[in-house]
């Protein structure tokens, strides 16, 4: 992924700067007291490539890596922000959602906590699964650039990040003008959008099967490469359409594809057919019913939840506190030194 140079934010700290985190790493000869494990030859190798053994600084900075991964507070990436520029909390029934705004030029706007109400109360209601699923949004200051070199057909909203129950808006998410699927706003379709892709597996037998998608073959007199629209990389477009194939997976009904988007793959597909069903359901219903009822069929139709929301005051604004912690770690030796 790469990244523009348009940082925006002003609170920016020098690496240099940063605090050091909390932690203290302390080796243990008790495997069964180690939160982490590492060995000290690896035990993945390659022909004709010894393995040599890792010195004990090399294992610490692994394990640092480890645990500093386990929350996106802890990374360096989001603490040389400083801290951000708005916070909001939501409560979803008794699901808490904190939002953390890092961009000046992006203020979440009361349009955007009605819209960001709707839509949480929309998966809670249908979906409770997914809301329960994240923890944090984070609104970023940085834009990326296309993963696919084609802004126009394939920009980048935002992105869920599983591993910390957390979402990211890029810039462009943070945008009310009309998403792709027209009913809703760029903010609400992107939100919704990559949260199905936290349950998209719900529906991938179901859609497999009805609607055939399959790898494409790149034969030559039909695909050649050319350069993506950005021109910094290269990719299959068809020589009669002129579309691309960014990811090589094709729908046999691509008619059935409720935005051009979607045509990429399958899981997309299933994700921009999901803010149709809850912001367009008459525009879905018209372009696959079969998709339509997939969905319905998985849709809990829960009473719509409490959805409710506070402003921090800027000067109470605060980050998660990161406490003082004891991680202990285990080498596991070779054989031969044991």
């Amino acid at each position: 992924m790469e990244t523009s140079i348009n940082n925006t934010s002003e609170q920016v700290i020098p690496e240099a700067e940063l605090p050091l985190l909390p932690f203290t790493y302390e080796r243990t000869f008790d495997p069964k007291q180690a939160a982490y494990q590492e060995w000290r030859i690896s035990r993945i190798s390659f022909v004709g490539k010894k393995n040599e053994p890792k010195t004990d600084d090399q294992i610490v900075e692994a394990v640092k890596r480890k645990r500093e991964g386990t929350d996106w507070f802890l990374l360096e990436y989001w603490r040389k922000k400083g801290l951000p520029q708005e916070q909001l909390e939501f409560l979803v029934g008794e699901r808490p959602i904190t939002i953390y705004n890092y961009s000046q030029e992006k203020p979440f706007t009361d349009e955007h906590v009605t819209r960001m109400q709707k839509a949480l109360g929309e998966l809670a209601s249908r979906f409770p699964q997914v809301v329960d699923k994240i923890r944090w949004v984070l609104i970023d200051d940085i834009a990326h650039a296309s993963g696919f070199g084609d802004p126009e057909n394939y920009p980048l909203n935002g992105e869920t990040m599983p591993q910390w129950h957390a979402f990211r808006y890029l810039p462009r998410g943070m945008e009310l003008m009309p998403h792709r699927v027209g009913a809703a706003s760029n903010f609400e379709g992107t939100f919704i959008h990559e949260m199905t892709h936290l349950i998209d597996r719900d529906f991938e037998d179901e859609w497999a099967e009805k609607f055939k998608w399959n790898w494409c073959i790149y034969y030559p007199d039909e695909w050649e490469t050319r350069p993506t629209p950005d021109g910094k990389d290269k990719k299959f477009f068809n020589k009669q359409t002129n579309e691309m194939s960014p990811q090589g997976q094709f729908s046999l009904q691509p008619d059935q594809c409720v935005t051009y988007y979607a045509r990429q793959n399958m899981d997309e597909d299933i994700c921009d057919s999901m803010v149709a069903y809850v912001y367009d359901p008459d525009l879905l219903k018209t372009v696959s019913s079969d998709k339509f009822d997939i969905l319905a069929r998985h849709d809990a139709k829960k009473d719509y939840p409490k959805v409710t929301t506070e402003r921090v005051p800027k000067e109470e604004i605060k980050l998660p506190e990161i406490k003082p912690e004891t991680i202990r770690y285990y080498i596991e030796e070779p054989e031969a030194t044991r």
